[in-house]
């Protein structure tokens, strides 16, 4: 059987193979010193080059960033999408399935013997998020702003938002309010819980939080706070999980200083 081969290679530049032998077509990711296999197992083992050629460990090889993958012995099915494998180094034409997969689309099969293969440069994406009541706020309007107003200590906001597949990293977080009639002083805190699972394991399986943080703002203006520490622990973040953040009122304050919670936004790195 035939190896397959590179040709039409573009973005090409020299790099350091790891730890492992690699093949042409292989997809690799750098992890900090030099180039290993890529793998849909880990989402910071996503794909940033294809090897050209064959390479042993250790030795310095041409990589880049587009090429065709060549296969004489034809051992693909014309117009399928290839994925980058929960096998390390791997290719695949099945969706992975693993629960925290990461899904990288990497190829098209022009023919049965012919990959266009192609890496994507990480790109922000931002996922708005709307405020839930958990039942004890309200929602409530002030200036046009429609929220959840957390009038007592105890009430709470929600939000829930599913991970996407192709997650590879994470890059800040914001929580936004308002406040209603009058000067919102420090005296009023809030803490941020955020519990994250998928399929088959409890709906607490990873948990993170901001403890006593105040929710000041002048009166009847708009405010963000940075929450990325709700978010830092690892597993909360990851490919195909379920997410879920929670707002609480830890302490009224002077009282008459309400904040109404409105979007938390998500930002992200996606393939």
């Amino acid at each position: 059987m035939a190896d397959p081969f590179v040709k039409r290679a573009r973005g090409v530049f020299q790099a350091t193979i790891g730890s492992t032998a690699v093949t042409a077509g292989d997809p690799l990711y750098f992890d900090g010193t030099d180039w290993e296999l890529a793998d849909a197992d880990d989402e910071t083992k996503f794909a940033e080059a294809f090897s050209t050629a064959t390479y042993a460990s250790g030795v310095q090889g041409a990589l880049c960033t587009e090429c065709l993958i060549e296969d004489v012995d034809a051992p693909y099915t014309q117009g399928n999408t290839f994925y980058l494998s929960a096998t390390a180094g791997d290719l695949t034409a099945t969706r992975p399935t693993g629960a925290n997969n990461l899904i990288q689309v990497l190829a098209f099969s022009l023919s049965t013997s012919t990959l266009n293969a192609r890496i994507k440069i990480p790109e922000e994406l931002t996922i708005n998020l709307s405020p839930m009541t958990d039942g004890t706020a309200v929602f409530s309007q002030r200036n046009d702003y429609t929220g959840v107003l957390l009038a007592a200590a105890s009430e709470a906001a929600g939000y829930t938002f599913m991970v996407p597949q192709n997650y590879v990293g994470n890059v800040i977080q914001y929580l936004w309010w308002s406040g209603v009639g009058t000067l919102l002083d420090t005296s009023d805190t809030y803490t941020i819980d955020t519990s994250a699972g998928v399929d088959d394991e409890t709906n607490t399986a990873t948990t993170d939080g901001i403890t006593a943080a105040a929710l000041s703002v002048a009166a009847d203006d708009l405010n963000r706070a940075d929450v990325s520490a709700a978010f830092n622990t690892t597993g909360i973040l990851q490919p195909g999980n379920i997410v879920a953040v929670d707002v609480d009122k830890a302490a009224e304050g002077s009282g008459g200083d309400d904040p109404l919670m409105l979007g938390c936004q998500i930002i992200i790195l996606v393939v």
